[in-house]
């Protein structure tokens, strides 16, 4: 039976609005198994993002509560906040933000030293056997203003799991590569999983929805509904289109 990672109770998330209060959350409740490939899905504005930020301490919920590990990390201090993100958490965006004065070696790397986890030579042959894992080491010693969308991605990929995340949180990780890095990006993604590592994404893309095995909808800012599915397989790829999309229209997306 699989293990709970990650868990939401009746999680809620309201901004200040002219006056009122827009409620983006509202009373989510879910769970993230270990070594799923966990996909949100759901039409623009309903929640998405604002649910992975909120799972993942990036941003603190207005109401309920979340729990890591069974351990409940909603009230934590910033302090300890960030101490777990940097040691438990990876992060992977649309734009792969890394520091651009610094070398793809050096941004990686640089995440290992702050978790404070491993001696230096650790952490930079981690890295050094990260960037080789994700087809960029010979751009290592590059910044990334001199590296293609699909090579910063892929180091963004890297420093993420610098710290052998217990989850890894991607949003929309593909949103702004063409077509041959977001197959790339996905690749790599989906062998990071097939390895044991639990990854929880938010995306609209069906290209990048198809690698997931569990798949989760938000509408309103409710989860409405949820399916799961085998382990991805390139040569299912195709039959797992339709039947992703045939559950979206249910959802009538």
């Amino acid at each position: 039976m699989k293990q709970k990672i990650l868990k939401a109770v009746d999680v809620a998330k309201s901004f200040a609005n002219n006056g009122g209060q827009n409620h983006v959350l509202n009373m989510v409740n879910m769970e993230v198994y270990e070594g799923d490939f966990t996909v949100i899905m759901g039409s623009s504005g309903a929640g998405k993002s604002t649910l992975l930020y909120a799972l993942s301490g990036m941003d603190k919920p207005t109401g309920g509560k979340v729990y890591y590990k069974d351990s409940e990390v909603t009230g934590l201090s910033e302090k300890k906040m960030a101490l777990l993100r940097a040691k438990e958490f990876g992060f992977v965006f649309q734009q792969s933000h890394l520091v651009s004065n610094l070398t793809l070696f050096e941004n990686v790397a640089v995440t290992g030293y702050l978790s404070e986890s491993k001696t230096a030579k650790e952490v930079n042959e981690k890295a050094l056997e990260l960037l080789r894992k994700m087809n960029v080491e010979k751009a290592k010693d590059r910044l990334p203003m001199q590296v293609s969308g699909g090579e910063a991605q892929r180091a963004a990929i890297a420093r993420a799991m610098i710290n052998d995340p217990g989850i890894l949180f991607a949003d929309e990780p593909t949103g702004a590569l063409n077509k041959r890095n977001t197959e790339e990006v996905l690749h790599l993604l989906t062998a990071l999983n097939k390895e044991g590592q639990s990854i929880l994404m938010v995306t609209h893309d069906m290209r990048a929805a198809i690698h997931g095995n569990r798949f989760l909808y938000i509408e309103d800012g409710k989860i409405i509904g949820e399916m799961t599915m085998q382990p991805y397989g390139e040569e299912e790829a195709k039959m797992r289109e339709k039947q992703i999309d045939a559950w979206l229209s249910s959802m009538l997306w």
